[in-house]
């Protein structure tokens, strides 16, 4: 991943047009971004849980912090199942995607969307993408991308 591909990803979403088929690329960049994000890097910090997503029809993975207490922590997002994650997000692709860029909304109860386990986890995760906009937009405002 390089930034052009992942500021196109993130503009994507900021379009909402991030759909199923994009979520490798969103990952890929959600991994460029926060490990030149000094926004995530700060939220990153200490961050010692495991959000597993489950998704219906698409590749499982599951996100945590590699060395949560170095002085620059990296997130780390990898295909499959963890044992014993924090949380779980259970979803299909399309919704996942939607809620990611805003054409869904998280409801509670849903069948298309759930969280198991301890749902702050799930908010960070939510709370990172929030993050790594508000620095592209201030970047961008600066006229640095």
């Amino acid at each position: 991943m390089n930034a052009e591909k992942a500021i196109k990803t993130y503009r994507q979403i900021k379009d909402g047009k991030l759909f199923g088929e994009d979520l490798e690329a969103f990952l890929d960049s959600l991994k460029f971004l926060s490990d030149n994000s000094e926004y995530a890097e700060e939220e990153l910090y200490g961050w010692e849980k495991t959000v597993q997503v489950n998704l219906k029809d698409a590749r499982n993975f599951y996100l945590r912090t590699d060395n949560p207490f170095d002085e620059h922590p990296k997130l780390s997002i990898n295909y499959g199942d963890k044992k014993s994650p924090d949380t779980i997000i259970i979803s299909d692709v399309d919704t996942f995607t939607g809620i990611i860029c805003g054409r869904a909304q998280g409801f509670t109860g849903s069948r298309e969307f759930r969280v198991e386990g301890d749902g702050t986890q799930a908010g960070i995760f939510f709370m990172l993408l929030r993050l790594i906009g508000q620095e592209f937009t201030e970047q961008k405002r600066q006229g640095l991308r």
